[in-house]
């Protein structure tokens, strides 16, 4: 377990550079073409960003590369809305998030309780492990946020 957790922090610290590099339109989408590249070589380059369609909360997702769920090393970018917010759920795989821009606001227990909100600003890179349940919103400004983890992966409500 150990070494899982090592690898996806590893992989959230290189991605990091990576994602912001992508918001900056500094990094290519693609290998031109013809030009042979070794295999699972890839580049995501904003414009070509597939943005899945909104969920009852008004979020969007991003997958990045993998299947959340399927078994294996997944990452996905979760869109949320200014003034959102989520009830206490919990998920099965242990998962690491980096707030890619933005503000969220993140807090652990069986219940939303906005006294209990972590600020969590642009840069920050945070832990949500298996089976412990967790809430967040977002105020004015909304935020992205950037989430590695070991599938099969799904959200279990907690509060109903």
């Amino acid at each position: 377990m150990r070494r899982i957790s090592a690898i996806a922090v590893l992989v959230i610290a290189v991605t990091y550079v990576c994602v912001l590099c992508a918001a900056q339109n500094q990094i290519g989408a693609t290998a031109q073409p013809g030009i042979d590249v070794p295999k699972g070589w890839f580049a995501i380059s904003p414009d070509q960003r597939k943005w899945n369609k909104l969920d009852d909360m008004g979020r969007q997702t991003a997958v990045l590369f993998g299947d959340q769920s399927k078994p294996g090393l997944y990452g996905m970018l979760v869109k949320w809305p200014p003034n959102a917010t989520a009830k206490a759920h919990s998920h099965p795989d242990e998962r690491y998030a980096l707030v890619v821009s933005g503000t969220f606001y993140h807090g652990h227990g069986d219940k939303f309780n906005a006294n209990k909100l972590e600020r969590r600003s642009t840069g920050t890179v945070f832990s949500e492990p298996a089976g412990v349940a967790h809430f967040g919103a977002t105020k004015d400004e909304g935020a992205i946020l950037y989430f590695v983890g070991m599938g099969p992966n799904r959200t279990d409500p907690i509060e109903k």
